[in-house]
């Protein structure tokens, strides 16, 4: 019968104390790790910038290909010990049999814990892209321009993954010429794609199918902007499902009324002014004769704000101002309790 004597487990501190830290995975990406084809995992923190910031400081995060997460340190209550089996002689002796027991090789009050990161990665990119200038396509000359960085260089140091950044290049319709990061001004945009539109259909092609894109020959002689940009459209506005040959394009239907929608009304509104009665005539007339009845203020309801006498004010957020800051304000996501240890464990002893 054995005795609680029997049973017992000897326990030391080492003098020689090692350094740790714990980081407790989000079940999420441990189930990511875990798997039997385990994905890079990259731990990334924002550049700190030169220029004067109300942003928050820069802190690290931990992303996959498509998910961030910020990393926190979590102080605790309770000393947690890092121990390691440790051979226990009890009489000194070389013949006598050796006993296990444990030794402390460090101790921890503090841990990190990995939460979803509350990051708006097209509010990142507006302010680290800088625009091309209105006229004659050039450079921007604000009184603060973003500096001039590669694409590369930019996903290297923005604080999401891999896929936000992907995404927000997309949606911002940005694009890079030797090594040089840009973004079209909204005025831009809607030009671009007034010309395109028309060089398309003096031409005979149909956009609203599948169409081979052949360059600048789509677009007017006098246009002097870089090719890139029209790419960028284009890569904005095409179906997500696309399944075509190297140089072919499809546009998403709804995804190009919308979008065309909302970057005239952006034009017309700037300034806070109101939109024209005939908006939607207007808007129709951007859009390809067979999706002209697509045109409805549905949907750009996320884009307008309805005034008292009917009339509507452009409300989104604009492609040509920026907001230092890249980060919104993160939201507590740890219920009360959640790191205290003891709690914990007594749930697991229950």
């Amino acid at each position: 019968m054995s005795t609680q004597e029997d049973s017992s487990i000897s326990f030391s501190i080492s003098n020689d104390q090692q350094s740790f830290r714990l980081l407790e995975l989000p079940p999420s990406l441990l189930k990511l790790i875990a798997s039997e084809h385990p994905p890079a995992i990259y731990l990334k923190s924002e550049q700190p910038s030169s220029i004067a910031s109300s942003a928050p400081a820069p802190t690290a995060v931990i992303c996959t290909h498509d998910q961030t997460f910020e990393v926190r340190q979590v102080q605790s209550s309770n000393i947690l010990y890092i121990i390691q089996p440790f051979p226990i002689n009890p009489d000194n002796e070389i013949e006598s049999p050796l006993h296990c027991g444990v030794t402390a090789i460090g101790q921890c009050k503090a841990l990190l814990e990995l939460v979803p990161a509350q990051t708006q990665p097209l509010q990142y990119l507006r302010d680290a892209i800088p625009i091309y200038n209105e006229k004659k396509f050039q450079p921007s000359i604000h009184q603060w321009t973003p500096e001039i960085r590669s694409k590369q260089v930019l996903l290297i140091n923005a604080p999401f993954s891999m896929a936000e950044f992907e995404a927000a290049w997309t949606e911002l319709c940005a694009f890079e010429i030797e090594d040089e990061a840009w973004r079209p001004s909204v005025s831009q945009l809607e030009e671009i794609w007034a010309s395109f539109l028309t060089a398309t259909t003096i031409r005979g092609i149909d956009v609203t199918n599948t169409f081979q894109y052949i360059g600048r020959i789509l677009t007017a002689e006098e246009d002097c902007w870089d090719e890139a940009m029209p790419h960028a459209i284009l890569r904005r506005l095409r179906s997500d499902h696309e399944n075509t040959m190297e140089g072919w394009v499809r546009i998403d239907r709804t995804k190009c009324v919308q979008w065309v929608g909302r970057v005239h009304l952006e034009v017309l509104c700037r300034g806070n002014k109101r939109a024209p009665p005939n908006f939607l005539q207007l808007w129709q007339d951007h859009l390809p004769e067979k999706w002209r009845e697509d045109a409805k203020l549905d949907l750009l309801q996320a884009f307008f704000t309805d005034l008292v006498d009917g009339a509507i004010v452009f409300k989104g957020p604009s492609a040509t101002t920026t907001n230092r800051g890249g980060r919104a304000p993160a939201a507590s996501t740890t219920p009360k309790g959640r790191n205290k240890w003891h709690e914990k464990f007594k749930a697991t002893r229950a």
